[in-house]
């Protein structure tokens, strides 16, 4: 290659010098190559040195064998060799020789992973390779000890990232030996980077972000390219080694073998839990957003627990889930990886039994299984073990793990290190003590909006699918007085209620049937074209199947050719006998899940080993099953009409976002109106709220628990009956006692008060030993309510038909429309909130509190002072009017100024003298730091104005960097301290690309 091409000056030259600073040796293959024949890929000269180096008593003989048993891998594929040739470079037992004819075999090394300079680094550009067609010349080619660990295609900054990915993929095949040892492919056109593994196409590339650039920042001596932050992370000699021996895996996935290399977020989060367990001993909480390869990043740890060098003294670790379902996808994801022998626990003397040896192990289990022995325990919760190094790896941890159930996980394993996974984070509303429990703040965090900026899920669009309806009501009270007008007052109160009950009226008939033909036309006109499925999330199993039943009526109607199946769990006592012949047979459902991940096709149509290539079944109707764990990446649109809320909410709609070829985007349908709930959770989800929002002083709210436990027990002071002793005698005379309305309504809210209290401190083991009374007394006021309510108020299962009927003859339907103009991606927060006024159903004084807010924070980011001032005043109006001490006329009044003040903030800019409305936000933001805003405004203008002519200035980040330079000095000139000196440019910056 000629030395003055942009391609070599832009790219593979800085390439080369990073290389060589890492401290690599360096051979220009093109002037300098020692190989006797292009043929050969390994470098024995080089192998020959570092093996003896690495085996001193390896020789003659012996070392002519080993290396002839390195160079000659049999193998009928490429990914074969290359898994061969991985066990070679990793495992102790993968080679061994005898030194003499009468000495023990010894392992021999390929690689010394404990002193990493005792390896030989080489980086080598434009070494000719033997190819089946032309011959290969990939631009550097990374050597450890004569063993071509990498391979790097350099293209020049004008050439697309594709065109070097290509080029990896055509060298596999036309010098397939090449790549026999090859653990990392990359790809670098300085702007880019991406890495991968053989077998990988673009997609399964992926780009390495850095936390701090500043160590390659000081090697490179400049501003550090996309490809110096990439080189520097992954091939430092010690990381190098370290991915290719903990982070590299092979996973079978039906039948066809796939290379996996760690995404960044799962390299940092692995080495972080290994940081703090050295230096804390303490475990704690990862937070990475759904579909970003949580069961991954637990096999990894695993791998770098077991570690000798790691110091555990061969460990257990305990791989902990809250479904039977994900415990068995967990150890099939071990197994299929090759992880030495995972064993599922049957139950907790099974568990305590395994945990006895010394010997490490790897466990699964469900942590429903800890309640087995502490449900006939109680207060004394038996030590399964006291071993120090147990690791306990907690997979989807949210509030199933952080319950009673966990604190007797912490009881049972009192000297365990607990490390928790979650793909959404704790919520606000219950101030879970999660993070305190396990260790204090995250130790890493992964949010959506980062997993899809790095390509690792899809983005996710939310459409709003609302039906029109209305009630005849004079007929249907007619029909209601006709049928129930014989029942007292009371009891038809309680009739209205339950008819006005958001149950009653999501399983309206019409209403169903209604969405059922919208969802139809819907997935053939948007969905099936490109070969997608979709789930439908329902309210519950009863409306599951009625939307089965509309399904197959709209089929008998000539008006639906698509196939639906219902995923439910079945009571074979209780359940309907439509039940049973609408829903999936339990038997049956493990194939039908695992089927519908098949695209569409011919069913008849086998592979050679007989299995199912298609499946026809285009979607999947559920109430709570599938909602968390399930990897289906042909679903790309979840229709759902169930009120989700927080991580269930988000933990459901990430069953659409996980990549799949030509998949640009997963699509909700909502039907049930979710749309402030999901704008609720994403702000959890997005990582916006800091630990003081979500957080509870734990001590605190232990004092709380204290006091409402002493007084729900001195409610019954005049009681003289053991409730430890004569529990049934208790529970009695405490119902008899509770007759009085008075007395029994003051009763429940003590028992809801203590509830609340259980819930914040839990899992705490202190919330252990108010267990007992928890029970008692919740059964008390649940005996109590059904003792002393009359008979004649109860509601029978005959009645509630009849009151379904009544709203499903009355309800009409007549259609469904959208409240959103189009579908929205809820990853974009500014376009989302634009979008989300909600309308229909609202009371006025909501529907105006909606808009408003939803405006505040769509303009945010163009002005966040000003808006954030008018959210806090709207905050206090919504408080203010909850709590009485406004009326609707004062707060519409107020609406009414801010909806003004946002109007008028369009023109404030005239008013205040400043040459165009740009320059108002970065007035706002120094309006309360210097005494001259105006002035200083004016000024940043002046000096930045160049810039800011050129069309596509936010698209540079060398254009950027100078204007934050340039607004970094007129501060400094104005008296800005050291910390506004460091964030104020860049928010200054941020506002200007948000304009």
């Amino acid at each position: 290659m000629s030395q003055m091409t942009p391609e070599y000056l832009q790219s593979e030259l800085p390439a080369l010098e990073l290389f060589q600073k890492l401290g690599y040796d360096y051979i220009d293959a093109s002037i300098d190559d020692s190989r006797s024949s292009i043929s050969d890929v390994l470098l024995l000269d080089r192998l020959g040195s570092a093996l003896q180096k690495i085996n001193p008593w390896l020789s003659g003989n012996v070392l002519e064998k080993v290396i002839r048993n390195i160079t000659t891998i049999s193998a009928s594929s490429l990914m074969e060799a290359n898994q061969r040739a991985f066990e070679l470079i990793t495992k102790s037992d993968a080679i061994t020789e005898k030194p003499t004819p009468d000495s023990k075999p010894q392992p021999v090394f390929l690689i010394d992973y404990q002193n990493i300079e005792n390896n030989d680094f080489l980086v080598v550009n434009q070494m000719k390779f033997h190819g089946q067609g032309n011959n290969s010349i990939p631009d550097i080619v990374i050597y450890v000890n004569g063993l071509p660990l990498a391979v790097i295609e350099a293209k020049s900054p004008k050439v697309s990232i594709t065109d070097a990915i290509s080029d990896l993929e055509y060298y596999q095949t036309n010098s397939p030996k090449l790549f026999h040892y090859n653990q990392i492919c990359v790809g670098i056109n300085k702007g880019k980077a991406l890495y991968g593994t053989i077998g990988g196409s673009f997609p399964h590339y992926a780009k390495y972000r850095a936390d701090d650039a500043t160590a390659v920042r000081e090697l490179v001596d400049r501003e550090p390219t996309a490809q110096d932050i990439l080189i520097h992370a992954l091939f430092q000699k010690e990381i190098f080694l370290d991915i290719v021996r903990n982070f590299t895996i092979f996973e079978v996935d039906q039948g066809r073998t796939i290379k996996k290399l760690p995404r960044y977020q799962q390299l940092r989060a692995v080495n972080k839990i290994l940081d703090r367990l050295h230096t804390t001993n303490k475990g704690g909480v990862v937070w990475h957003t759904q579909g970003s390869g949580k069961s991954i990043t637990i096999i990894y740890l695993a791998t770098k627990l077991r570690r000798e060098e790691a110091g555990f003294d061969n460990p257990t670790i305990l791989v902990v889930t809250d479904r039977i379902d994900l415990d068995n996808q967990i150890s099939s994801t071990f197994r299929r990886v090759g992880f030495d022998n995972p064993i599922q626990t049957a139950s907790i003397a099974n568990l305590k039994e395994l945990l006895k040896d010394t010997y490490g192990k790897t466990l699964m289990t469900t942590i429903h299984k800890f309640q087995e022995r502490a449900e006939e325990l109680r207060e004394n919760v038996e030590v399964l073990s006291d071993k120090e190094n147990i690791f306990v790896l907690i997979d989807e941890a949210h509030r199933s793990q952080y319950g009673m159930t966990a604190a007797y996980m912490r009881s049972a394993l009192p000297k365990a290190k607990f490390i928790a996974f979650t793909g959404t984070p704790i919520d606000k509303e219950s101030k879970s003590t999660l993070r305190e429990f396990y260790g204090g703040d995250y130790i890493d965090k992964y949010t959506i909006k980062q997993s899809v900026e790095d390509g690792n899920t899809l983005a996710i669009r939310y459409q709003t699918g609302m039906p029109d309806f209305f009630i005849e009501k004079e007929l249907m009270n007619e029909v209601f007085s006709a049928t129930f007008g014989h029942e007292s007052e009371e009891k038809q109160a309680k009739f209205k209620g339950k008819a006005a009950s958001l149950d009653t009226f999501l399983m309206a008939k019409r209403r169903v049937e209604e969405i059922a033909k919208h969802l139809i036309g819907h997935f053939r006109d948007k969905i099936y074209p490109d070969g997608y499925k979709a789930m439908l999330v329902c309210h519950n199993r009863y409306q599951a199947i009625a939307y089965q039943k509309a399904f197959l009526k709209l089929k008998e109607q000539g008006l639906n050719t698509f196939e639906t199946k219902v995923i439910m769990s079945l009571d074979t006592k209780k359940d309907p006998a439509e039940f049973k012949e609408l829903a999936i047979p339990e038997d049956q459902v493990k194939t039908v899940i695992e089927n519908f991940k098949l695209p569409f096709g011919s069913e008849s149509d086998l592979s050679r080993g007989g299995k199912k290539q298609f499946d026809n079944t285009a979607i999947l109707i559920v109430s709570d099953m599938l909602l968390t764990g399930y990897d289906a990446p042909i679903v790309q649109c979840m229709y759902i009409d169930k009120l989700l809320k927080e991580h269930t909410l988000l933990q459901a709609i990430a069953r659409v976002n996980r990549t799949r070829s030509g998949k640009e985007y997963g699509l909700v349908v909502d039907y049930a109106g979710i749309t402030n709930y999901l704008t609720d959770a994403l702000k959890i989800f997005s990582g916006d709220l800091e630990a003081k929002d979500v957080m509870s002083d734990i001590e605190n709210e232990k004092t709380v628990l204290e006091n409402r436990h002493s007084k729900m027990v001195a409610y019954f002071s005049t009681i003289k009956i053991d409730r430890h002793k004569e529990r049934a005698k208790f529970v009695d005379a405490c119902v008899l006692y509770l007759e009085p309305d008075d007395l029994r309504d003051k009763f429940i809210e003590l028992v809801k008060l203590f509830n609340k209290s259980m819930d914040i401190v839990l899992p705490d083991p202190f919330a252990v030993a108010y267990e007992y009374d928890l029970k008692l007394f919740n059964d008390i006021k649940l005996e109590a309510v059904n003792t002393h309510t009359p008979e004649k108020l109860f509601i029978t299962k005959e009645e509630s038909k009849k009151i379904q009927m009544i709203i499903d003859e009355h309800l009409r339907a007549t259609g469904v429309h959208y409240l959103l103009s189009e579908a929205v991606d809820i990853t974009d927060s500014k376009r989302f909130e634009e979008e989300l006024a909600r309308k229909g159903g609202k009371t006025k004084e909501l529907t105006i509190a909606n808009r408003i807010k939803h405006t505040i924070q769509a303009n945010k980011k163009e002005n966040p002072e000003f808006y954030e001032d008018l959210a806090k005043r709207l905050e206090r109006l919504i408080r203010d009017r909850e709590e009485e001490r406004i009326d609707q006329a004062q707060l519409l009044l107020e609406f009414n100024k801010i909806q003004e003040e946002i109007l008028n903030s369009k023109e404030e800019w005239k008013r205040l003298g400043l040459a165009s409305q740009i320059e108002f936000p970065v007035y706002k933001k120094l309006e309360k730091l210097f005494p001259d805003p105006k002035g200083l405004t004016v000024a940043i203008f002046e000096k930045i104005g160049l810039y800011l002519q050129k069309a596509d200035w936010k698209d540079h980040d060398d254009l950027k960097r100078e204007i934050r330079k340039e607004i970094k000095s007129l501060l400094r000139a104005a008296g800005a301290d050291s910390e506004l000196l460091k964030s104020l440019p860049v928010d200054i910056v941020d506002i200007l690309e948000n304009q």
